[in-house]
């Protein structure tokens, strides 16, 4: 069945294929398509230097504002090397609102320090993405100092272990531990 889409010009979320964020930004540049890709500072998780490097705010996501209900445009987004889908519900793709994308825009612009943070939140399953911990699964029992450090029960050899991480060395998990 196929899905209405909104008439005129609105901001889309396109996912992409890991680490292909630019990849997909440049590949749009060229087109009549407004692209979007917010990006923050951050130190490199090197242990031989530190260096500043600047990372999308949303991995794996950048924004487009172009016109979906026409089938040319549609069709090139989705042809772009990288680009996953354009992300929508059960009824296809859902536009977003321009002060969300205006907001975040705004944020990017300001001198302030920016740092991606999930929907981390008690009684959620995450997994520990890097350190020695890395793959390993828990639920996070609590999260202490203003957010800062989480306290995640992780479940080894059938019994719990309590460790303290940093929000960035976790993602959140699905119900199906996706």
């Amino acid at each position: 069945m196929p899905y209405e889409l909104a008439e005129g010009t609105h901001w889309w979320a396109v996912h992409t294929r890991a680490n292909f964020e630019r990849t997909v930004q440049h590949q749009l540049d060229g087109s009549p398509v407004e692209v979007f890709l917010p990006t923050y500072r951050t130190f490199s998780r090197r242990t031989d230097r530190r260096k500043i490097i600047t990372l999308p705010l949303f991995s794996g996501y950048l924004f487009v504002r172009v016109d979906l209900s026409r089938f040319d445009q549609r069709v090139a987004i989705l042809r772009t090397r990288g680009v996953v889908r354009i992300v929508g519900g059960p009824n296809g793709p859902e536009p977003i609102p321009d002060d969300q994308i205006e907001s975040v825009a705004r944020m990017c612009q300001s001198d302030r320090l920016l740092e991606p943070w999930g929907s981390i939140e008690r009684g959620k399953r995450v997994r520990v993405v890097s350190g020695g911990l890395a793959g390993v699964t828990g639920v996070v029992v609590d999260i202490k100092g203003k957010g800062r450090k989480l306290i995640c029960n992780v479940e080894l050899l059938g019994r719990a272990v309590a460790t303290e991480l940093k929000p960035e060395d976790v993602e959140a998990l699905d119900r199906f531990g996706r």
